[in-house]
This record gives structure tokens, C-alpha cells and sequence, in this order.
């Protein structure tokens, strides 16, 4: 079989913390336009949903979280739990002030 890379954007490895609907997930490795992450989870494929990148405390203390909605492409059993590719449509970042805020 000869697959054709069909990715638009540079892959990076690395854990982050995310909020997937009522639970939590770690990224296994992101881009610009996409997410393989691992949860507990129960998602199809086709499910539209928000989630949330946690990335940490960046300035004076805030907490960043960069808001994607997406969907679900692609979901595999992994080590117990569920390996969830996830196509990202549309993200915006938001500030740990901004949200308590709202």
C-alpha cells in the first residue's frame, strides 16, 4: 500500500493536558490543525465537540487555554484507554481572568 501524507502542518510530540467534554486527556502529539490525544472518554467518530489545550501558566500567573472545536476522525483502544484523532476547526485562546470573568 502507498499512503500520501495528507497533513498540512507541522506535527509536534508532547504531552498536554486537555478537557475533553466531562473528563480530562493527554495530547501524545498536536498540530495547527489537529490533535492525537488519549482518554477514558467514549467518543465516535464524526462526534463534534469542543475541547481544551491547558497550556499552563505563560505569564503572571494565567492560566492559557487555547478552545478548539473539532471532530472526531479517527478513535483506537491504547493501553487500556481510547487514542482519539481530532481534527481542529476552529481555536481560539483564552486567559484564566478572561474566564472568570465570563
Amino acid at each position: 500500500m502507498n499512503f500520501t501524507e495528507q497533513r498540512k502542518s507541522v506535527r509536534y510530540e508532547g504531552e498536554i493536558p486537555l478537557e475533553v467534554k466531562e473528563g480530562t486527556g493527554l495530547t501524545r502529539n498536536y498540530s495547527a490543525d489537529g490533535i492525537y490525544f488519549i482518554t477514558d472518554q467514549l467518543l465516535s467518530v464524526g462526534e463534534r465537540f469542543d475541547l481544551k489545550m491547558l497550556l499552563g501558566h505563560i505569564s503572571l500567573g494565567q492560566v492559557w487555554r487555547l478552545h478548539c472545536e473539532g471532530e472526531v476522525l479517527r478513535v483506537e483502544p491504547s493501553a487500556g484507554k481510547i487514542g482519539v484523532a481530532f481534527a481542529i476547526k476552529s481555536k481560539t485562546y483564552v486567559d484564566s481572568v478572561k474566564m472568570a470573568q465570563a
